[in-house]
């Protein structure tokens, strides 16, 4: 708010004019409720013949303070919901040769990244409006409106960018569900932000209220985003796991990692001597075929190694779970391209034959 209304309203108060009146003459000069109504905050109803500022609640870098986390929590949990909705998409409807192991810890980090910061948006939005009724010149801060109209240009500019993307869907003929779907996401997500944004700033120009109340429609607003992260979040628990049975997964891949790197180092004492190992203690005299880790490393148990014939060998692990499709691309990380989704495996023991000479294993 500009000093010229302040000044004004100062001198008319120190002159005797009541209220009212000034309130009418500012009306007829142009400014809006809500400028008139801070203004007149600036100063106390008192008995002396002299206007007596109010001391306000919130200065200018508390203000700030206050809308930087506000906007900052909601971008975040904007990014961080539709990660999450966009996983989801991926994971109910798959495409050949899609990588679900690292679509389950995207989806992690953006149910992770929801739960931190959708309770901070609601909290910031309830302190930021009970600051609102107490200081009303609040409510048009530069910083507010700065970052407000931000907001709505990138809100802007995701809808461009969507509908451009899907006309070069359409002309390219590429139109999926899939697609479709995230269509959908990022239009109801802007949609959201325009209308929350634009409610706010023509609010602006109403008179404030006199206490925190919520509209009807704020209300259903609030309500059905909750439900939407809500939903959300259960979906993404129920693909993504519970943390243990995640934390069992990871243990069961390192094992299925560990075996991999065993049988390559077995391969290559084969590859050099001509026999395979009768143990993998004989491992150890090389450091190209050494092998640190040939014990569990939750249950300290060693891992099963037999020499079945002179060409073949099994390797084996006791797996905690059955592994899918997302624990079997983790195994065969640091396996030959030939050998992906080889280290599968069911729970309890599970052996993998192992054909040194033709470099193919078969599981069993």
């Amino acid at each position: 708010m500009g000093s010229s209304v302040t000044e004004f309203v100062h001198a008319a108060l120190g002159r005797g004019i009541a209220r009212a009146d000034i309130v009418r003459a500012l009306e007829q000069g142009g400014w809006s409720a809500k400028e008139i109504e801070s203004a007149l905050d600036g100063f106390v109803e008192s008995d002396l013949p002299l206007p007596v500022p109010r001391k306000r609640v919130s200065g200018s870098a508390r203000e700030a303070f206050l809308f930087l986390m506000l906007f900052a929590s909601l971008y975040t949990a904007a990014f961080a919901l539709a990660s999450v909705l966009f996983d989801l998409i991926h994971l109910a409807l798959p495409q050949p040769g899609d990588l679900t192991y690292g679509t389950i810890v995207s989806l992690r980090y953006g149910i992770a990244s929801t739960i931190v910061s959708f309770p901070l948006f609601l909290f910031m939005s309830r302190v930021v409006a009970r600051e609102g009724v107490r200081n009303p010149g609040q409510r048009i801060s530069p910083v507010r409106r700065w970052l407000t109209y931000l907001t709505l240009f990138i809100a802007s500019i995701a809808v461009i960018a969507d509908l451009i993307t899907l006309v070069v869907r359409l002309l390219e003929g590429e139109v999926t569900p899939r697609f479709g779907l995230k269509v959908l996401v990022v239009a109801m997500m802007a949609g959201a932000a325009f209308v929350y944004f634009i409610r706010n700033l023509g609010g602006d120009q109403a008179a404030p209220p006199s206490e925190l109340r919520l509209s009807p429609g704020a209300r259903a607003g609030f309500g059905a985003m909750i439900l939407v992260v809500l939903a959300a979040l259960g979906l993404g628990f129920w693909y993504a796991g519970s943390p243990m049975e995640a934390r069992l997964l990871a243990q069961d891949a390192r094992r299925a990692e560990d075996l991999g790197r065993i049988s390559e180092r077995v391969e290559r004492y084969y590859r050099n001597e001509g026999v395979l190992p009768p143990s993998l203690h004989d491992l150890d005299g090389n450091p190209g075929t050494y092998v640190d880790q040939k014990t569990d490393r939750v249950t300290a148990e060693p891992y099963h190694y037999r020499v079945v014939d002179p060409t073949h060998f099994e390797v084996g692990a006791v797996f905690a779970l059955p592994s899918g499709p997302a624990d079997g691309k983790v195994a065969a990380r640091r396996a030959r391209p030939g050998e992906a989704g080889f280290w599968r495996h069911g729970a309890g023991r599970v052996l993998f034959t192992i054909d040194a000479a033709r470099n193919d294993p078969v599981p069993r």
